[in-house]
């Protein structure tokens, strides 16, 4: 559905589970699945960690069992590879890329037709975000929250796996270009051994249907 929003050193893959074949999980991945109280969850696991193998064969690597850290719920990756995984609305997509071309990479996946309380503004935006969503009309206001929170999300699985540093909704502002599919982000928080307060990078955002996929990667 999404083609890769990255460069060719990053290996990217999305799936449906109408369209995913049948395929085995390593034991261990399995024992993470059938822990799940619903059958939606597991399956949602299920296909996430399926995109993830899908998008390392690009590597060539042994393939290894992705666990999680059961707190923080990140991905065990293989030795030398930084990745993301992600899932809505029966889809799932991973990207993954070597460590000696990536520091960190994230992504999200959000329906864009679930109903969204537009007060969720003052938990997830700053200021400045508030002040632009409030400027605009109603339907691409709401559009705009699903991305600056999409966002959030994936700069937290960006930076968290690789400096334990724990990035709130309050932590970055988001600058939305919707001429060009980007996003800027600004930092308040310095991230661990990794960027200090104020760094400024780029992320994409792309909408299929009613599905928003945002990107980024250091």
């Amino acid at each position: 559905m999404f083609s890769s929003p990255f460069p060719e050193f990053i290996s990217f893959f999305c799936e449906h589970l109408s369209s995913s074949p049948d395929f085995l999980l390593h034991p261990e991945e399995e024992n993470i699945s059938t822990s799940f109280g619903s059958s939606k969850r597991s399956a949602e696991f299920s296909l996430g960690r399926y995109c993830a193998h899908r998008a390392l064969s690009k590597f060539k690597l042994e393939s290894v069992p992705i666990l999680r850290n059961t707190e923080s719920r990140e991905p065990y990756w293989p030795k030398l590879i930084r990745g993301s995984i992600t899932h809505s609305e029966g889809f799932a997509a991973a990207a993954v890329g070597l460590t000696k071309d990536v520091s960190g990479i994230g992504i999200d996946l959000e329906s864009l037709s679930r109903v969204v309380d537009f007060n969720i503004r003052r938990h997830v935006c700053v200021d400045k975000e508030r002040e632009f969503l409030e400027s605009l009309p109603s339907e691409q206001a709401n559009r705009y929250l699903r991305i600056i929170f999409s966002a959030k999300e994936s700069i937290f699985k960006c930076f968290f796996p690789i400096s334990k540093t724990y990035l709130y909704f309050q932590d970055a502002e988001i600058i939305i270009d919707e001429k060009n599919s980007e996003f800027t982000f600004l930092l308040s928080k310095a991230c661990t051994g990794i960027t200090s307060a104020g760094f400024q990078h780029s992320g994409r955002f792309s909408i299929k249907d009613d599905l928003l996929l945002t990107s980024i990667y250091i």
